[in-house]
């Protein structure tokens, strides 16, 4: 819903443009008989608009504004109006000399095609840098092991670069910042009385878990042994309290023993300047939410 907002005064422009296109031809032409319809014709080139609209759309609801967009979608546009009016066509018969109509339904789409090729270079040229990017995001990765390898999350290291850079582009652009902490009380005592193997598949379940539940922004690190944190960009205290009450739910479910160990889960906002400071106070949360024992619950 977001994209579409971006795009709002773009929709209500093509919509005017659609409708002077068809006022146009209905006040340039007289309508054709039924018996002189070709629904052949009508069938394909209602086909081909249905298919441009539905490239207008994409667009929309894909991609944010900007350049390589307005040319995208620009072009596209031309393409249904040329369509449009070709398909107005074959239900408005035009005097031979009036050209106008003509003119518009031919000289739209080739110019709009130069567009559109324009718009899809420069889309080309977008995805080759994030590619890029995810090469270099995938080597640095491996180079620097940022991956715990029992859960697949990422690790305290990488867990302080996100967090510093959210820090500061959240003061930037003055947006709310937020994290989860989850502990996992006396983990250590639960692997003496079960083993290291299951508390190895305790990890992995809690981790599979917690990724599922959060959302594709959201950056799930492994902080400690026993303990995970969530970073949640563009998030009030009040909506991590809701998503912390809704994980509460999903995570009662994990469990199907009840020696399953107790978790703790506490979420506060980041207000400070420094990953260090917010990982600090983060700690001071967490153990204010162990001695309250408000938050603290058992999967069952």
């Amino acid at each position: 819903m977001t994209m579409w907002r971006q795009h709002r005064y773009k929709m209500l422009f093509s919509l005017l443009l659609l409708l002077t296109g068809l006022l146009l031809a209905v006040n340039s032409g007289n309508a054709k008989h039924s018996n002189a319809f070709d629904a052949l014709d009508i069938l394909g080139e209602g086909t081909t608009l249905l298919v441009a609209i539905g490239w207008l759309g994409l667009i929309i609801s894909s991609r944010p504004a900007g350049r390589v967009t307005e040319w995208l979608y620009y072009g596209s546009l031309l393409l249904v109006y040329s369509y449009f009016l070709d398909l107005l066509d074959e239900f408005i018969r035009y005097p031979e000399h009036i050209r106008l109509m003509s003119w518009l339904e031919s000289l739209p789409a080739p110019v709009g095609m130069l567009i559109l090729t324009y718009g899809l270079v420069g889309w080309h040229r977008e995805q080759r840098a994030i590619n890029r990017q995810l090469r270099g995001r995938e080597l640095f990765l491996r180079d620097h092991q940022l991956i715990d390898p029992l859960t697949q999350l990422y690790g305290i290291e990488y867990l302080q670069a996100v967090l510093q850079r959210e820090i500061e582009l959240h003061q930037s652009q003055h947006k709310s910042l937020s994290l989860l902490v989850l502990n996992i009380d006396n983990f250590a005592g639960f692997n003496r009385r079960h083993g290291m193997a299951a508390g190895d598949t305790y990890l992995s379940r809690l981790s599979e878990l917690l990724s599922s539940q959060l959302r594709h922004s959201d950056v799930v690190c492994r902080y400690a042994g026993d303990r995970f944190i969530a970073v949640l960009p563009n998030t009030a205290l009040k909506q991590a309290q809701i998503m912390a009450q809704h994980l509460r739910q999903q995570l009662a479910q994990l469990a199907d023993a009840e020696h399953e160990p107790m978790l703790t889960l506490a979420e506060m906002a980041v207000q400070q300047h420094s990953a260090q400071a917010a990982l600090q106070q983060a700690a001071t949360v967490m153990a204010q939410a162990k001695t309250a024992g408000t938050v603290k619950f058992q999967p069952s």
